[in-house]
């Protein structure tokens, strides 16, 4: 539109002055005789000297008209040019101080469109990167704080062996468990790192994941049993996916664990494994506690705690882990609750075996 604005304009100031021009120019001489060669040639020659009394007229009147017409697009040219180069030296400026961190600086494209758009994309950049950024510093002091809590025990426990407080039996079983809290918390990172950026190694192979389930559901019935609560498993299919066991187990194991830290001792986990049309899916539905509204949004974030997370146990990685496995699987992991005291349901999807597009 700025080009077109420019062209019009240029045209418009060389027609008009043209058509004002060339009538002016072409009476005078006529009415001056024509051309100084022509004049006195008589009316035998009369019809070839109008002709090029006609032809000069024009040749002037183009030439003036030309010039009009570019000095007048070159003024329109600048104005379009200023009212252009004020919001891209927005945009670029805000750009730059995007780059050097300043992510709350905004840009506003004008009353163009296009540059509106650069503009709008900009700014939505700078809200992703402020974003990342905050939760990047959460991370770390997220990380620093759940590091600090066992380390600051084991260095308790090691004192009070010193002074003879503790046993040293007492004191290696305190240690050895703190250290199997480290040894969780950095393996939980590293998967979730390597999700993060697509680079988690799968060994994947056809896994009956009704078969998994029920594994699952066994090896960690004792665990329910000691706080009298009830783990079921209603196997209504066995699909047959594509993945790596191991991880798919981490994610059930994961899930289970979540519910067991959320249920009273009485409560009841159910465990439904069903197929669709082109996925699997595992459903882990408990009767604990149940997810706040305003929480159900940061289930999966890191160290989320919730309203009861004094109860909880664990590195707080867990459901995050589980997400991430479930997403470099090609599925999804999904939660739904209908409020505190109404426990949560989690959904695991994952594609079937023969829908899987890694599959070779």
């Amino acid at each position: 539109m700025a080009n077109l604005a420019v062209l019009a304009a240029g045209a418009l100031a060389f027609a008009v002055t043209f058509r004002l021009l060339a009538p002016e120019i072409f009476g005078r001489r006529v009415n001056a005789g024509g051309p100084p060669e022509d004049r006195g040639r008589g009316a035998g020659q009369g019809g070839t000297g109008l002709i090029e009394t006609f032809n000069d007229s024009v040749d002037i009147a183009l030439l003036v008209s030309l010039g009009v017409g570019i000095i007048v697009a070159a003024v329109i040219a600048w104005l379009v040019a200023q009212w252009l180069a004020g919001p891209i030296d927005e945009i670029r400026t805000t750009t730059r101080a995007i780059a050097d961190g300043n992510y709350g600086e905004r840009a506003s494209g004008g009353d163009v469109e296009e540059l509106d758009a650069r503009a709008h994309d900009v700014n939505q950049l700078a809200a992703t990167l402020a974003d990342t950024e905050q939760k990047r510093a959460r991370l770390i002091s997220d990380v620093t704080h759940e590091l600090r809590t066992p380390l600051a025990s084991i260095d308790g426990f090691v004192e009070g062996a010193v002074d003879e407080v503790f046993t040293t039996e007492e004191m290696y079983e305190a240690v050895t468990d703190e250290t199997s809290r480290l040894v969780r918390l950095v393996e939980d990172l590293s998967v979730l790192s390597k999700t993060s950026e697509g680079a988690l190694a799968l060994e994947r192979a056809p896994v009956h994941i009704g078969d998994l389930s029920g594994a699952v559901v066994s090896r960690l019935q004792p665990r329910f049993s000691d706080t009298s609560a009830t783990l079921t498993a209603v196997i209504e299919a066995d699909p047959v996916v594509m993945g790596d066991e191991g991880r798919l187990d981490q994610v059930l194991t994961n899930l289970l664990m979540n519910a067991l830290g959320h249920i009273d001792d009485g409560g009841s986990v159910i465990v439904t494994v069903d197929q669709g049309t082109d996925t699997a899916s595992v459903t882990v539905k408990d009767d604990g506690s149940g997810i706040a509204p305003n929480d159900i949004d940061h289930v999966f974030d890191r160290f989320f705690r919730g309203a009861d997370s004094q109860r909880r146990s664990g590195t707080g990685l867990g459901l995050s882990v589980a997400r991430g496995i479930a997403r470099a699987h090609g599925g999804t992991l999904d939660v739904s609750s209908d409020g505190v005291g109404h426990g949560a349901s989690f959904r695991f999807d994952i594609p079937l075996e023969t829908h899987d597009p890694s599959r070779t």
